[in-house]
């Protein structure tokens, strides 16, 4: 019965957004058991998602839920990371938001990465690293450690057999001469254990928002490593939960 219910309060959820006439071709289209091409108001472009469980819950995140509808206070033309970009909605997302903003999307799995141009393809100012995040420029593996879907993949550090490369933040600050990143969000699935185990403390002074979700549900040990380095960089700042993520302004930015 509780299913039923949260059911019907999705439907409302989307007629309240989009209207009745565009909240029908929503439900129609995901109802088809095929890839849908999805457009919607106040979004530029359409964009594709998978008839895949995880493609359809990151959408509702982002368009129904509206997790990352946030005040945020940026500068004319931001400089936005989005780490663990997946097939490229929440890129989406802020680019309409911020039409200016320059975005460098960072998606290590092949599959995730190629939707991801697709849909972001139109957009101008967008980069694209096909790696994960880490602490340090290394080698990586990606799989599905958790039978979680394409947007649950885990990373794991491997020299010898690691196929992918990883990206540390101070290398994307040094490859794009970055002064300052208005927003970093990172959704990688457990890494941020290695991403703020060490070499962050150069790099988390210069974000005024960082958009976290943190993974303990899948490991332990996600947010004691993201709060003590946010404790350790961050003198003063403020604290928020949306959803499923954690939102941290940097006061003195």
């Amino acid at each position: 019965m509780s299913n039923i219910f949260r059911y019907i309060s999705k439907i409302f959820r989307i007629f309240s957004i989009y209207g009745f006439f565009q909240g029908i071709i929503i439900l129609i289209k995901f109802l088809i058991p095929n890839d849908k091409k999805i457009s919607l108001p106040n979004i530029k472009y359409p964009f594709l998602i998978r008839n895949i469980p995880t493609d359809k819950g990151i959408f509702h995140q982002i368009f129904i839920e509206l997790e990352y509808d946030i005040p945020l206070d940026l500068s004319s033309n931001p400089t936005i990371i989005d780490a663990g970009s997946n097939i490229g909605l929440f890129s989406v997302y802020i680019k309409n938001k911020f039409p200016n903003s320059n975005i460098i999307c960072i998606e290590p799995d092949q599959d995730n990465f190629n939707l991801l141009n697709q849909n972001t393809k139109d957009y101008s100012n967008i980069s694209y690293e096909n790696s994960g995040l880490w602490n340090s420029k290394t080698k990586i593996k990606v799989y599905d450690k958790y039978n979680t879907g394409k947007s649950g993949l885990i990373v794991e550090e491997d020299d010898i057999n690691g196929n992918i490369e990883a990206v540390s933040v101070d290398f994307l600050i040094e490859k794009y001469n970055l002064k300052k990143i208005d927003l970093i969000k990172i959704d990688i699935e457990t890494s941020e254990i290695q991403l703020f185990k060490k070499n962050y403390q150069n790099w988390i002074p210069k974000c005024k928002y960082i958009i976290i979700e943190l993974h303990d549900r899948i490991e332990v040990g996600c947010s004691t490593s993201f709060f003590n380095a946010i404790h350790e960089c961050l003198p003063n700042y403020k604290f928020e939960v949306r959803g499923e993520n954690i939102i941290i302004e940097n006061l003195d930015f």
